[in-house]
């Protein structure tokens, strides 16, 4: 942690200084790793606005788009991610459902294990290289990635259009960064210093948005698609053909006719090729090399139909479990997660495992210095999957009170659980860690909120909205400043649809599906909530009598917190909304785009006024909202394709009054 008194802070230029506070904000803000405390954030922030006001900082730090440092770019190709497969039985029926011709045929790549990136072209020329983000916006790298292996600075003709790549780092160039990066103190990175990467998929990541640029020329680009206005290709073949006379270079590309051809090629990868290939692969893409079928199947949730990747069994290894932590969460469930000697899986480091609940504990017969298997669920997630050497008889005994409050647990489902949900201290820091990830307070950190309450300025919700300045400039780390963005934006939710206030009070089983029921159901304010009855629950449409009590006995426990929050927001005025909303009753509406309006607030003022939300758009879509008057988006294009009504934002606006 960089502190005031750090010696990396001693005669720092401006232009580094400027740099390093971007990076703090990035590690803040994105890892969720802060490298420096708030008060020397804002401390050296003050230093180079007085040395160096036309900082790029100033423009990019503290804007509501800023996240990395770099110019962010909307993307005019489909970047979407693929459907998943992981069995041959599964793959087929994925196109069975498509209804797809029985002489159709496939384009099978492997999947890189790496960044996407969209490279713009016009008349030939480069324009930007932009990372994929969020499927919609990205960050323009281009600085970076005209260094990077098998670039393409121009076409060897005027076309204009995008081609998609994947960055990855080849494993001997991953070796060099493994041998070669150091460590102040010298020798070369390790765990839990600065320049450590796990694995290459990482060290890609990592490198590729570097500001700096540094070791860039040790990435790569392997091409995966191409899309263009003026130029249109019949099958997938031609595009990569297209590709190659260009001088990219895709990644490996088979032809195949049948299912029996795509799994043969499936089981040569997985137990020989993919062990020695030049970079990570984590499974196969499948696509239908007829680009008209593919466009014809469309996307559901930027998903295209025509493509789905096959994905390769988690890798897995063996270690020895050190210790159970039962971790109490915000609802009270009792989870047990594993200590574990470091492992490396799929280039990760491992230290602890999920165990998932109390049975499965029992069922495994698992206990502390067993050997066990571990893997990464989705190459992600590490799970316990069995025990391969019983070290000691038996299963791990569940502890019978909270290791948080000390209450007597009780047995819910397959679930241990602490009932002490207005006393127990883990359980109401969570909620309100929740209520500000809910409602997208942004800057309050959960280690500021764990102070905050160990000051008793807060205990329920409602007690955000009566912090002042001052009380953030007492805590250690904090500042004026911090402590005044903070404060703005927690007065910035002062109005809240009625959906917002029940999802942020975060009540057991009453998810957000079901609150939008029962207000659409005519329990359309707060007292009807907070007065219903288990029979009310019970008479509505997939209400059971036993999710009817549970629902009913979450809102009781938690009215506490719900009114803490009532009692600091305004909500819509529901009586003059019952005149207006037999307009949005039935209607679908799907959003694409940037809005004015954070896009969140919108989908909530559909949900209240009765309307349904599409993540894609069909023929049964009503409207969709957008700002733009031409796109090359997937639900612009379908919306044009089958006749639905385009509205701009102003124009709902209008639709909703």
């Amino acid at each position: 942690m960089i502190t005031l008194d750090s010696p990396e802070l001693k005669n720092i230029s401006p232009q580094k200084l400027g740099e390093l506070l971007i990076e703090a904000k990035k590690a803040y803000y994105t890892d969720s790793k802060p490298i420096m405390d708030d008060h020397t954030f804002d401390t050296l922030e003050d230093i180079l606005r007085k040395i160096n006001p036309y900082h790029r900082i100033f423009t990019k730090v503290g804007t509501s788009r800023f996240n990395t440092g770099f110019d962010k770019k909307k993307h005019s190709m489909p970047m979407g991610s693929q459907n998943k497969v992981n069995k041959i039985d599964d793959l087929i029926h994925y196109f069975e459902l498509k209804k797809i011709p029985s002489d159709t045929d496939f384009v099978v790549q492997p999947k890189c294990d790496g960044i996407s990136l969209e490279i713009e072209y016009k008349n030939g020329k480069l324009v930007d290289a932009i990372t994929r983000g969020n499927g919609e916006i990205g960050d323009v790298i281009t600085q970076n990635v005209v260094k990077m292996k098998n670039f393409v600075k121009e076409f060897k003709d005027n076309f204009s259009g995008s081609v998609r790549c994947e960055i990855v780092m080849l494993e001997k160039d991953f070796q060099k960064i493994i041998k070669n990066r150091p460590v102040k103190g010298g020798g070369p990175a390790t765990v839990g210093t600065e320049g450590f990467y796990s694995n290459s998929r990482n060290a890609t990541s990592g490198i590729s948005q570097r500001l700096d640029g540094k070791f860039s020329e040790l990435c790569s680009l392997y091409a995966v698609d191409i899309f263009s206005h003026q130029k249109q290709f019949v099958t997938e073949v031609e595009k990569i053909d297209f590709l190659k006379h260009h001088g990219f270079t895709p990644v490996e590309d088979l032809h195949c006719q049948t299912f029996d051809q795509i799994e043969k090629i499936y089981q040569e990868f997985l137990f020989e090729k993919r062990k020695n290939y030049p970079f990570e692969i984590d499974g196969l893409v499948i696509k239908i090399n007829d680009t008209q079928l593919e466009h014809r199947l469309g996307s559901k949730n930027n998903r295209p139909k025509g493509q789905v990747a096959y994905k390769f069994p988690s890798r897995s290894s063996q270690t020895r479990i050190i210790n159970i932590n039962w971790q109490v969460g915000p609802m009270g469930t009792i989870t047990p997660v594993a200590e574990v000697d470091p492992i490396e899986i799929s280039g990760a480091i491992i230290t602890f495992a999920s165990l998932a609940n109390y049975d499965l504990i029992k069922e495994k017969n698992i206990n502390i210095d067993d050997i066990v298997e571990i893997q990464r669920r989705g190459d992600v997630i590490p799970h316990i999957e069995n025990v391969i050497t019983k070290i000691k008889s038996g299963h791990i005994i569940a502890p019978e009170i909270c290791p948080s409050c000390g209450t007597k647990l009780i047995i819910d489902n397959k679930f241990l659980r602490c009932p002490n949900l207005k006393n127990c201290p883990t359980q109401i820091l969570g909620s309100l860690k929740l209520f500000c990830s809910t409602l997208e307070i942004k800057g309050i950190s959960e280690k500021t909120i764990d102070k905050l309450y160990q000051v008793k300025l807060l205990r329920l919700p409602g007690d955000f909205y009566d912090l002042k300045v001052s009380d953030f400039e007492k805590l250690f780390g904090l500042g004026h400043k911090s402590g005044t963005n903070i404060i703005n934006e927690i007065q910035n939710k002062r109005k809240l649809s009625l959906k917002q206030i029940f999802d942020a009070a975060i009540i057991p089983n009453f998810s957000s599906q079901r609150i939008i029921q029962l207000i659409n159901a005519g329990f359309d304010t707060p007292e009807k909530i907070l007065n219903i009855t288990i029979d009310q629950l019970e008479a509505l449409p997939g209400i059971q009598i036993t999710l009817a009590q549970k629902i009913y006995q979450g809102i009781q426990n938690r009215k506490d917190f719900i009114q803490s929050i009532l009692v600091h927001v305004e909500t819509p005025d529901l009586a003059s909304l019952q005149k207006i909303p037999k307009k949005l009753f039935g209607l679908s509406f799907a959003i694409t785009g940037s809005l004015e309006k954070p896009r969140k607030e919108i989908e909530d003022q559909i949900i209240s006024l009765g309307g349904q939300l599409a993540s894609s758009v069909s023929k049964n879509t009503d409207y969709l909202i957008t700002n733009e008057t031409e796109a090359n988006s997937n639900k612009f294009l379908n919306a044009k394709k089958f006749g639905i009504k385009i509205i701009s934002e102003a124009e709902f606006e209008s639709l909703a009054v």
